[in-house]
């Protein structure tokens, strides 16, 4: 059976995430902030890190700014298909802590020739085919739920709320990806899965994104619903 591009991304990820859960379950401030999550999490795919040559690296940009294929022999440019930071296209705004690249969908646009002389300008560089990892860590948020005094009912806190705004947002910023990984490392434990679940699993696209959840007692993934037709 051929095997999807993303798939060793997928199988780097949980491997990754299994290891992470074991050291953060056992020492919870070992990630002081969202910044140590990412960078262990790369460092832990190093699978990924293999250089490949990329196929498309014979462009550059016209004077109108559109791209055109180089007339002239070029060498073959070489890079790694996993990289931090990164959008679908040089500017994008929605980008991912960690990207996975389809290499065979990667372009550069070259400004110069390759030479001993004179060396490669990459002027920009575009891909249609990329998986992705956000991260987002609550440290922050403590409690989920508030009393109301008078009345005895509970509801969320304002904390809470701009969680899970914030979530939401990460999702939104995820969905142009082919594949896609939202990862929340929670300090205080304020989700169950059920309620995850009940919040955002219908945010999430069926198939293709996955958000795993992180706290010092527990760890886990939800997935997105598929809409059940009326007739099924």
């Amino acid at each position: 059976m051929h095997r999807s591009w993303s798939t060793p991304f997928v199988e780097s990820f949980e491997k990754a995430f299994s290891r992470v859960k074991v050291d953060y379950q056992k020492t919870p401030f070992i990630y002081l902030n969202k910044w140590d999550i990412v960078a262990d999490l790369y460092s832990r795919m190093k699978d990924l890190f293999e250089i490949h040559e990329v196929e498309t690296g014979r462009y550059t940009i016209g004077k109108d700014g559109r791209w055109r294929e180089k007339r002239f022999k070029s060498e073959q440019i070489s890079t790694t298909p996993i990289h931090t930071n990164l959008g679908l296209e040089k500017g994008d705004k929605a980008r991912a802590d960690i990207s996975y690249i389809d290499l065979s969908s990667m372009q550069f646009a070259v400004t110069s020739r390759f030479s001993k002389k004179r060396s490669t300008s990459i002027s920009s560089w575009r891909f249609t085919s990329g998986a992705a990892i956000s991260v987002i860590k609550n440290s922050e948020v403590q409690y989920a739920k508030r009393k109301n005094n008078l009345t005895g009912r509970f509801s969320k806190t304002y904390g809470m709320k701009d969680l899970e705004r914030e979530i939401m947002k990460e999702i939104g910023n995820l969905g142009s990806w082919n594949k896609s990984i939202l990862l929340l490392v929670d300090d205080h434990g304020l989700f169950t899965k059920n309620e995850l679940e009940d919040t955002f699993s219908k945010k999430l696209k069926p198939y293709i994104m996955k958000l795993y959840y992180l706290s010092p007692r527990s760890g886990f993934f939800i997935t997105g619903k598929r809409k059940v037709k009326e007739n099924e």
